[in-house]
């Protein structure tokens, strides 16, 4: 199987979790589902009718995720347009607080059933070119790219503990060295209810919680299945 490489960063970088009500929180990582959208952005897949979806369709799209600097949080007052009668006219605005990552530096692990798309996404990555602007989870939040390499790699499996140098999603876990864990620092952060797949009517068909090491350290586990890409041990989902 074949994977591209590419890091992709930004200023800042907010991916909202459903389940924050009172405050604007991010997942500390980008979806599945958003890095679909990055993609497509960089494709020029059409976003009318959310069409660019069906590239992403029946799983034909696996990603693997990791830091490349350690998070930093930061939270920000920002004023949201209100709706219609929802506030009196003349009256100021309620800045809702709102959580970013900050100077965030992801890599990203992509591969692709359909060769079109795959050597689509490649050749403009190469020459460093995108048809629409990319952007970190909201369209104010600009971001760049680059481009790291093409490697090969297969599923790999292992009774033995491993150092994973990507996030785990929970449904390719099995267990921590712990006895590893304790012989260093380590910052281990769960993100819970990720969106892994979407439909086209942008309803989420699948989630998982996810494993990660806010310092972006290799995490010493025990996993279903991993990928060696250029001697990284990698999680694709």
């Amino acid at each position: 199987m074949n994977i591209l490489v590419f890091d992709i960063w930004g200023e800042y970088a907010h991916y909202k979790k459903i389940y924050a009500t009172t405050s604007a929180l991010t997942y500390a990582i980008p979806t599945k589902t958003s890095l679909y959208g990055y993609i497509g952005a960089i494709l020029g897949l059409e976003k009318k009718g959310n069409a660019y979806l069906k590239a992403f369709a029946d799983k034909s799209c696996l990603v693997g995720i990791s830091l490349q600097k350690p998070l930093i949080f930061q939270r920000m007052g920002i004023n949201l347009k209100a709706e219609l009668g929802r506030k009196k006219e003349g009256a100021p605005p309620k800045p809702t607080m709102t959580e970013f990552v900050h100077q965030p530096r992801y890599r990203i692990y992509v591969s692709h059933q359909d060769e079109k798309t795959y050597q689509k996404l490649r050749d403009a990555l190469r020459s460093h070119s995108a048809a629409y602007t990319p952007t970190l989870g909201l369209a104010g939040l600009l971001s760049n790219f680059g481009f790291v390499g093409e490697y090969k790699a297969e599923a790999t499996t292992s009774p033995d503990f491993v150092t994973i140098d990507s996030v785990i999603p929970r449904s390719d876990f099995v267990g921590l060295d712990n006895q590893s864990l304790a012989g260093g620092e380590f910052y281990l952060v769960e993100q819970s209810l990720y969106a892994m797949e979407m439909d086209t009517e942008r309803n989420v068909t699948e989630r998982d919680d996810i494993l990660l090491e806010r310092k972006g350290n290799p995490i010493p586990a025990k996993v279903k299945k991993h990928y060696v890409v250029d001697g990284k041990n990698i999680c694709l989902f």
